[in-house]
């Protein structure tokens, strides 16, 4: 072969290759740049849109907190990416947030990327609009009211009870995340959609928690439904969720009354569509029963992991936790074993500041997702129509100067009461607006009910102490939170 054709041929090889990626970035940069709306002078946010269709999503997945601090202290409080298929505009500070969050209906509206749309499904709240959205809120609702708390709580308590007692027999080590989520997933199980999960047995218990961990896994996926990527096997995890489900509401339409004495959240949407002469939408129920799950257990699961993990890093707190219960009567004697209830519940201020300042330091959800309805002016940067927006939670509370001292752990913080202007938005673990999370009241009562029964049962041990947290998308710790646990002595 001739020089000249060794010459072609590394052309052909390294340098066509190299040339044709530089022309796709730069056609992908123009395409980015387009998408500014010349009607407005503002600029675009500062940011960068990552490499061709991918965009930032990859890095986004693998790295998630690392690559959020990192564009953080690199464009500060607004900035533009790709993520998800779709030019996007990262939004933190209450301020910021206050806008976004009261915009809904009129400069934004809810859209999660085409993977959990796809996922979860067209019927599910998180993607109904407008009176649609406003209307299955209200009834949802109505299984979250203070009467239907009232009703959950001896089901909570037993369930906790029950779990704890497990765990002083585990031995020198409990992996307490995977526990929690198992624990978490057995209320909401029973609460939520009136299913009993001891009854059907360990392993289809075992079977429903293998696959909403998968769905949940791959929620937030690349919109590509092909074998072996995350939406396929998101989808094909959702199948088998939804098959139990489908199970459990034939045997209430059969069954007509509840056995538990109290109508669960998919009762209550049962029974509206029959009440309103609808026809009973199979596939919709069955999407509202899965998202209720999701944000039943998922959730409440990571924030009761944190709760153990930052009890556990803090004894005076685990203790003043205690010694309000003893003032309650909770703590020793004849009255420990006593049922709680909502009153006595709501009397615990000092517990409920603890849960908070969990939420703060690790909210479980770290943000939401919306599309711009028209091109909007946000301090300073104009954010374009058909945009995603996604305000974050975790960046907010890291920003607030509401808080002093903000990596420590304190939940004095909040036994005061702050203006309500300063800090309404600077603390959002549930969101805001009116996509507030429909279920806040009830995830509060349940982490409340949880660190009750934990402080006065168990002392524990972290083994590898401080745990490093990581989104995926529910927050998490990454050893699983190996503990050891033994029976509380009584003693403060």
């Amino acid at each position: 072969m001739g020089f000249s054709a060794l010459v072609a041929s590394a052309l052909c090889t390294f340098l066509l290759p190299l040339l044709l990626f530089l022309a796709a970035v730069r056609l992908w940069d123009l395409y980015c740049a387009s998408g500014r709306d010349p009607s407005c002078p503002l600029p675009l946010p500062p940011g960068t849109m990552g490499l061709p269709f991918f965009g930032e999503t990859l890095q986004m997945v693998l790295q998630r907190r690392k690559f959020l601090q990192m564009k953080r202290r690199k464009y500060g409080f607004i900035y533009k990416t790709h993520l998800f298929g779709r030019p996007t505009v990262r939004v933190m500070g209450a301020e910021n947030v206050r806008h976004i969050l009261l915009g809904e209906h009129r400069l934004v509206s809810v859209q999660w990327p085409a993977s959990v749309r796809t996922i979860l499904g067209s019927g599910c709240l998180s993607n109904l609009h407008n009176g649609q959205h406003k209307h299955r809120k209200k009834v949802i609702m109505r299984a979250f009211s203070r009467d239907a708390l009232q009703h959950y709580v001896p089901v909570i308590q037993e369930e906790v009870s029950a779990c704890l007692a497990q765990w002083l027999g585990a031995g020198p080590c409990l992996l307490v995340y995977p526990e929690v989520k198992r624990l978490m997933f057995r209320i909401a199980m029973r609460i939520l959609l009136g299913f009993q999960p001891r009854q059907a047995g360990p392993d289809s218990e075992q079977q429903l928690v293998e696959a909403f961990e998968e769905m949940i896994r791959n929620l937030f996926s690349l919109p590509i439904d092909v074998p072996f990527s995350g939406l396929y096997r998101g989808l094909r995890a959702r199948n088998i969720i939804h098959a139990k489900i489908e199970e459990n509401i034939r045997a209430k339409m059969a069954r007509k009354e509840p056995e538990s004495g109290y109508k669960d959240a998919l009762q209550l949407l049962m029974e509206h569509t029959q009440g309103n002469g609808e026809q009973l939408n199979m596939q919709e129920l069955k999407e509202s029963a899965t998202e209720l799950l999701f944000g039943g257990h998922e959730t409440t699961a990571s924030a009761a992991t944190s709760l153990i993990a930052f009890l556990g890093l803090h004894h005076d707190v685990l203790q003043k936790v205690r010694k309000e219960l003893q003032v309650k009567g909770l703590l020793s004697g004849p009255n420990q074993e006593k049922q709680l209830d909502m009153e006595v519940l709501e009397q615990l201020k000092y517990t409920g500041c603890v849960i908070k300042e969990t939420l703060r330091l690790s909210p479980p959800v770290p943000g939401g997702f919306r599309i711009a309805l028209k091109t909007l002016e946000l301090n300073g940067y104009q954010i374009p129509k058909g945009w995603n927006v996604i305000y974050s939670i975790c960046d907010t509370h890291d920003v607030a100067d509401l808080f002093t001292d903000k990596d420590e752990f304190n939940p004095d913080r909040f036994m005061s009461p702050s203006p309500e202007d300063s800090s309404r938005f600077s603390f959002i673990p549930f969101g805001g607006g009116l996509r507030s999370c429909v279920g806040k009241e009830f995830a509060k009562v349940l982490l409340k009910i949880f660190t009750v029964e934990l402080a006065r049962s168990c002392d524990w041990q972290l083994l590898n102490g401080p745990p490093t947290m990581k989104t995926g998308p529910i927050v998490y710790p990454v050893d699983n939170l190996p503990a050891k646990f033994i029976g509380f002595s009584g003693q403060i």
